[in-house]
């Protein structure tokens, strides 16, 4: 998936940021209750650590 191989991505810190926000979501809903709401976001923010894991950031590092 190249969504994932964007220059808007290439800070560390928004890949974390990205992934965080998922599986903290993901953790609130299921703490209020709302369990499909609560999976969904958790399978999300794994989805999107495992193919920013895939994705070859040092292409950002020289600064093209």
């Amino acid at each position: 998936m190249d969504q994932f191989d964007h220059p808007f991505f290439a800070p560390p810190w928004r890949r974390c940021a990205t992934v965080a926000v998922c599986i903290l979501w993901g953790l609130f809903e299921l703490w209020n209750g709302t369990v499909l709401w609560g999976i969904l976001f958790l399978c999300i923010g794994m989805f999107a650590q495992r193919q920013f894991g895939l994705v070859d950031w040092s292409k950002y590092d020289a600064g093209e």
